[in-house]
């Protein structure tokens, strides 16, 4: 008999992986972005706020669906009865590519910041090395890799709180941008700030190593995304209030020029520290996740079978995370050529919120066709809510459409295409 996966991920441990995935160093480049639009603190909270609502709402959705579906496929179980075998397949698929792309940026951005902190090797290489380790932590077993997500994720979000109390409370005379609120640059930004929550559905595919995969996974998704919301709100602030939007505007790491802003290179190497720590947590989360949904297809045929195979010392699926690496690496690498990482930030903005309006919308088509008795998790109003989640995450992907350079919704709908066109001749 085949090894299955193991069920050992407690409460404690989903909201790590749920908030580990997204509390990422890139991050800090969609905070750039968002002041661009925005152009003063009250709109730029105001979009987070949102951002940080929407999010939730659509952990909800994510929540009734992963209590009937508990599946490492994820988005491909989610989609497929209310939207077709080959669209779920597709747009699951992409959805993985579109967030590997964001962990290119990622990679760039870490290999950055371990070249300030440790100059002798370059920043290439240090992603390398980055990436490398994430992977065999991974490897040796999710038990493992909860423990490091746990007290990774944790430390971060408290140190970012910190660090933003600290230069919020700085003696150093605050920046202005005037200007009222623009209702249409803040649900803008807002698209934007859906990055700050990229791939949290990650968990998802965790259904069938969590302990309470009914109750468990939908609990742990909004409590993690209120709390990141938290987060991002604190370091949002402290960068705009206290750094001069010239200084970061094209830099890779912001992060750093607000901790030598605020103080001095002491402080700016202890801000790089946590970034540091951000990275690591963001990958062994993001792996973790995307690396299932990948097993997933490959158990089921739709990418090659190998993937498939569960490695029977470890029980984890070692081929999917190996292939996921080699993917992560190569997309690092085309990132470090072309020092383009604003596009990719775009795209996988542009992407999410499209999928968030997908499982809305497939939230709402299972609420409406099945009984209560066969949802464990079921949100009280639910269709309503359902429906109208699904229509603002529309609105948002059109807004980033329409204020976006076309290379991001180009990238978007091509490579869409030529997913849809591969699993036609896949799918039987």
């Amino acid at each position: 008999m085949a090894p299955n996966l193991k069920r050992s991920l407690k409460f404690t441990r989903l909201v790590a992986v749920t908030m580990g995935t997204p509390l990422a160093s890139s991050v800090f480049l969609s905070i750039i972005i968002m002041e661009l639009i925005t152009k003063n603190i009250q709109s730029l909270i105001l979009a987070v706020i949102i951002a940080t609502i929407l999010a939730t709402l659509a952990s909800l959705a994510y929540g009734e669906l992963v209590s009937i579906y508990p599946s490492a496929a994820g988005n491909r179980i989610f989609l497929k009865k209310p939207m077709g075998n080959l669209t779920a397949v597709t747009l699951s698929f992409m959805w993985t590519m579109i967030i590997l792309g964001a962990a290119g940026v990622e990679a760039y951005v870490l290999g950055n910041v371990l070249h300030f902190l440790l100059p002798f090797l370059p920043a290439i290489l240090w992603s390398f090395l980055a990436l490398t380790l994430i992977l065999i932590v991974n490897i040796l077993g999710v038990e493992l890799s909860g423990n490091f997500q746990m007290g990774v994720t944790f430390f971060v979000a408290i140190s970012l709180v910190a660090v933003s109390i600290v230069a919020l409370i700085t003696p150093h005379p605050p920046i202005h941008y005037g200007g009222g609120i623009n209702l249409v640059n803040v649900f803008t930004a807002a698209a934007v700030g859906v990055y700050f929550f990229l791939g949290f559905g990650r968990v998802t595919t965790l259904g069938e190593e969590a302990i309470d995969y009914k109750k468990g996974i939908p609990r742990a998704m909004p409590v993690a995304i209120i709390s990141l919301g938290a987060v991002f709100l604190f370091i949002t602030s402290a960068i705009f209030i206290r750094v001069p939007l010239s200084l970061v505007a094209n830099s890779p790491t912001p992060q750093i020029l607000l901790g030598n802003y605020i103080l001095n290179r002491g402080t700016a190497i202890v801000v790089a520290i946590i970034s540091v720590v951000m990275s690591f947590g963001t990958f062994n989360a993001g792996i973790l996740g995307t690396s299932r949904l990948i097993y997933a297809l490959g158990r089921e045929g739709n990418l090659p079978s190998f993937l498939g195979n569960i490695n029977s010392k470890y029980f984890t699926p070692t081929y999917s995370l190996i292939f996921i690496y080699a993917i992560a690496l190569g997309v690092t690498i085309f990132v470090f050529i072309t020092k383009s990482f604003t596009v990719p930030v775009l795209v996988a903005a542009l992407f999410d919120s499209f999928m968030y309006a997908f499982v809305s919308y497939s939230a709402f088509w299972h609420h409406r066709k099945i009984s209560k008795q066969e949802i464990p998790f079921r949100v009280k109003g639910g269709i309503p809510l359902f429906m109208a989640t699904s229509a603002i995450f529309i609105i948002l992907a059109i807004l980033l459409i329409a204020t976006s350079a076309p290379i991001v919704s180009l990238t978007v709908l091509v490579g869409t295409v030529l997913s849809g066109i591969y699993f036609h001749f896949k799918i039987p």
